[in-house]
């Protein structure tokens, strides 16, 4: 299995978990997926990533992932746009159906997002 699919695999592993709540994880520099516990009041609306994990794989981290419920638009939500400031960092969300978006905050700071797929693995 080349590492794109065990990716997606994984993110769907952890969705499966509890369906009706944002999941949340971190997505390692060798494109490993490491869940994470949403810390969120409100997990079936948004994710708060524990910062115990994100301070453990500070030098390791390429980018963070979270779902979206069946019940939420595939693409990324307002408070989605909003957590892109950290520019270190690459997000990915998605959910059961199958959808996968990658977005970003641009050099202009401007939101841009695009499928994610095998191109998006580079460091």
């Amino acid at each position: 299995m080349d590492r794109f699919t065990k990716l997606i695999e994984s993110f769907k592993e952890h969705m499966k978990e509890n369906p009706n709540v944002e999941c949340c994880g971190i997505i390692t520099k060798d494109f490993s997926y490491v869940p994470s516990k949403n810390l969120s009041p409100q997990p079936a609306d948004s994710f708060v990533l524990n910062p115990t994990d994100l301070v453990k794989y500070w030098d390791n981290c390429w980018g963070i992932f979270h779902s979206h419920p069946l019940h939420h638009d595939d693409l990324p939500s307002e408070e989605d746009k909003n957590s892109a400031f950290y520019k270190d960092y690459k997000f990915v969300v998605g959910n059961l159906n199958g959808s996968f978006y990658q977005y970003w905050l641009n050099d202009h700071n401007m939101l841009e997002f695009k499928d994610f797929n095998e191109e998006s693995l580079v460091c």
